[in-house]
């Protein structure tokens, strides 16, 4: 039996890949299943970055068209995943300069709080944890773009550091002093906003 390669690609790469070039080579049904396969993904991040759902959805619609006309440019030894998020980060912003206005930042799913509203333990827990949630949603929204950036990539889509780093074409140190001094603001304006309450 042959011993496969440390560095062995992964299955889902190998299939990335092969869509790719097929995509390349003029078959279009081939990159409507790299959308598919994607499209949940960039549109979770296009509505954490934008107001709401349908600025999302154009944004969405705009970094699938930027994939397809510079897929050539994409590196096949490399995730395809991290390159999509550098797009989706690149289009958000350029909405967001369009808008020439701040954008919410910050939007979980109805299902998400619904499911929390509804396995408390008492109707004011629900009540409590939104106002957590929109309270943390308001301290992101105020950080400064670079910061707020990196914070949405790492401790809300869970990208790695490099992962981060990558999609926003900037160094590890970089993005590891954004996200810590990201935190630490948020941490600020969550403190201050829990000792205006009290």
């Amino acid at each position: 039996m042959t011993r496969l390669p440390e560095n062995e690609t992964a299955p889902e790469t190998l299939e990335i890949e092969v869509l790719v070039r097929k995509t390349l080579a003029g078959d279009c049904r081939a990159f409507e299943q790299i959308v598919l396969q994607y499209e949940r993904r960039v549109m979770t991040l296009s509505r954490r970055l934008l107001r709401g759902m349908d600025e999302a959805q154009d944004a969405t619609q705009e970094v699938f068209l930027r994939a397809f006309k510079y897929l050539h440019r994409l590196d096949l030894r490399r995730p395809v995943e991290p390159w999509l998020m550098r797009i989706t980060v690149n289009v958000c912003r350029d909405f967001q300069r369009k808008s020439q206005r701040r954008h919410r930042t910050f939007i979980e799913d109805s299902s998400t709080q619904n499911e929390a509203a509804t396995s408390a333990p008492d109707p004011y827990s629900g009540f409590a944890w939104e106002q957590e949630r929109q309270r943390l949603s308001k301290a992101l929204n105020e950080l400064p773009e670079k910061e707020r950036m990196a914070v949405i990539l790492r401790d809300v889509e869970g990208f790695s550091t490099s992962e981060v780093a990558e999609i926003l074409g900037s160094s590890e140190g970089t993005v590891r002093s954004q996200i810590c001094r990201g935190r630490l603001r948020l941490k600020e304006a969550m403190d201050a906003k829990t000792g205006d309450q009290s």
